[in-house]
This record gives structure tokens, sequence and C-alpha cells, in this order.
């Protein structure tokens, strides 16, 4: 005859597994930044310095910038539109946006902040040991008004350099959305200016993409 009695197995306890698995899912809840308003970057402004490509570049790593830190960031188009029906002054590298005109669009789109930037570039090209180098600049003037008070709330005058490798790049990295492009030493320049906006924008947020509550 068989013996068909269950065997007796020691009895298995779940209880810490599922407490690690709450406190687990809570770290990575605590992780997610959180909504901390609506914000729009717009106008951006560029001399005539750049690639169309660079230039996009540019605004994207404000954007993502943004986005990475938790605000919630309307598309500029529709920024672009409303300032047009406005009628608000066309801003240029020598004449920025008044603050008046910021907080006018800020409160007719309807979000919190508006930021406005003017950006250059300037690209050379060195000799170093036996071929040449491309070193590009990308220079940051940014200004963040809240639309509330009308107030300008965040300035900064920032640069990036597509040659950069010290410890500052680990910061810049920790802010973008994209890695940092590659840029050959001696290659085409709008990699360089590309690689030179992305650092020039995330200094330029650093403080207020961290301090801003």
């Amino acid at each position: 005859m068989w013996n068909t009695a269950m065997p007796n197995f020691p009895q298995l306890k779940f209880a810490p597994v599922t407490a690690f698995v709450l406190f687990a899912g809570a770290a990575v809840s605590h992780a997610q930044p959180t909504d901390r308003g609506s914000i729009v970057v717009y106008p951006t402004v560029f001399d005539q310095s750049g690639t169309k490509t660079s230039r996009a570049s540019a605004e994207t790593a404000l954007n993502d910038i943004l986005k990475k830190g938790g605000f919630k960031v309307l598309d500029s188009s529709v920024a672009a539109r409303v300032w047009k029906a406005k009628g608000l002054r066309t801003p240029t590298a020598t004449r920025p946006p008044s603050t008046a005109d910021l907080t006018e669009l800020g409160k007719a789109i309807g979000v919190r902040y508006v930021v406005a930037t003017t950006v250059s570039f300037h690209t050379r090209s060195i000799w170093v040991n036996l071929g040449p180098k491309t070193i590009s600049t990308a220079s940051f003037a940014t200004s963040i008004v809240d639309s509330k008070t009308g107030k300008v709330v965040h300035e900064a005058d920032t640069e990036g350099r597509s040659d950069e490798k010290s410890d500052t790049l680990k910061v810049v990295g920790s802010l973008l959305v994209t890695p940092l492009v590659s840029a050959v030493s001696g290659g085409p320049k709008t990699p360089h200016e590309t690689r030179a906006a992305q650092i020039a924008a995330a200094r330029a947020l650093e403080k207020f993409v961290t301090v801003t509550n």
C-alpha cells in the first residue's frame, strides 16, 4: 500500500518578503519627480551662429532638463502662436523679451514659469600635435519669470565647451535625459555645438531645477 499522508513540510514565512516588496515600491515611488508646476521654454533666441541641428538641440536640452526635474512642460509652439496673436514685441539677440511680456505670455497660456534664453555659438579649429581639433562654445543667457508674481525668479549666464572632460560633466549628465553627444576631435562642427549646448543648458537650469519648490 502507498502511504498517502502528506509530508510535513516546514511552514513558509512570507511576511519579510512582503515587507521588502512594499519597501522597494516606496523607494521607487519616492525617487520619481513630483509635479513642480507648469512651464514653457519660449522664446529661445539665436543670433546668426550655430547650425539648424545644434539650435534645435539647445531647445531640446532645456525642455528635457525641466521635464526630468518634474515640471510640466508646455510645447513652445503654443506659446509662439499666443505671442504672435498678442502682438508682443519680437525679441532679438541684442534685445531680449521684457519681463512684462513674459508675464503676459505665462498668464495667457496658463503656465507658472516662462523660460527665455538667448543662445550663441562660437566654433573654431586649432592645431594640436599633428592634426586639427574642433572646439565649440555655447553661451546661454537665461531668465525665468514667475507669471503669478511678475518677477524674475532665476537668471544665469552660462557657457559650455565641447572639449570639457572634468568632473563637472557628471553633474551635467545627471540633469540631461539624453547622453552627451560624442564629437570627433577634428570632425564637423554640429556635434561639437550640440555637446556644448547640452552643457550650457544644464548649467543654466541646474540651480533652478534643484532649488525651486
